[in-house]
């Protein structure tokens, strides 16, 4: 299985990014129109204003911009939107191992780690977390309920 993203997925990545920036864009640029436009008057003419327009279509190419991102970063079945299991584990692994890869890295790793012994040697390192008590402040074991001097709850 190759960890690589696909070129189409890639592509519809791009695209919904460069959506969403236009989506901002026209936004943000309806409340810059409302302050400069003298030529609506809303009390002649009817209907919807023209900033108002630019700024839902604004919004609705923010949102199917971030659709399209997710999909693109995700695969189809890793977003979501086609429900296969099998292949959303497939979609998903580039985006896992890209965003750090720290699930699929460790459940990789897992059998190197149980294969890896200790030779004759070395020496196991044990870390050991201890609880303190807030009445006493004596030091417990992290699994205890009941202080083991006071007999406090922790």
């Amino acid at each position: 299985m190759s960890k690589q993203i696909t070129p189409e997925r890639k592509v519809l990545y791009y695209l919904g990014m460069a959506l969403m920036v236009l989506g901002v864009i026209l936004f943000f640029s309806s409340f810059f129109t409302v302050f400069n436009d003298t030529s609506y008057d809303p009390f002649f003419d009817l209907g919807i204003p023209p900033f108002f327009k630019r700024a839902l279509i604004g919004m609705i190419c923010i949102i199917v911009g971030k659709i399209l991102m997710t999909i693109g970063a995700r695969g189809a079945a890793g977003s979501g939107v086609i429900l296969d299991p099998e292949k959303a584990r497939d979609d998903l692994k580039p985006y896992s191992s890209a965003a750090g890869g720290m699930i699929s890295d460790v459940i990789e790793n897992i059998d190197l780690v149980k294969e890896r012994g200790l030779s004759e040697g070395e020496k196991e390192i044990v870390h050991i977390i201890k609880v303190k008590c807030q009445s006493c402040g004596q030091l417990n074991d992290e699994d205890a309920k009941f202080c083991k001097s006071c007999g406090g709850k922790i």
